[in-house]
């Protein structure tokens, strides 16, 4: 799976004011930043899906994706625009 082009369709979503930077940038730090979130999400997803989720590990994989999109916004707004297509 590609964890990347999924956090950044997930990211997309979550950051709309943040869209087209999202979609444009593709620099190494952003784009390991978006796979962390990829994966993040997709983790807290499966324990959401759970009869009885574990609910100490459904926190940190919320607080886990809650900080990358914190993180995601920071990195967007100190990147030059040279750096984004």
């Amino acid at each position: 799976m590609d964890f990347e082009k999924v956090g950044r369709a997930r990211l997309k979503m979550r950051l709309p004011r943040h869209r087209e930077q999202i979609s444009d940038a593709y620099f190494l730090a952003f784009t390991d930043l978006l796979e962390a979130y990829g994966l993040a999400a997709i983790k807290r997803d499966e324990l959401r899906e759970q009869a009885t989720p574990d609910r100490s590990i459904l926190a940190e994989y919320e607080d886990l994706c809650q900080t990358l999109e914190e993180d995601v916004i920071k990195m967007l707004a100190c990147v030059s625009p040279r750096m984004i297509r």
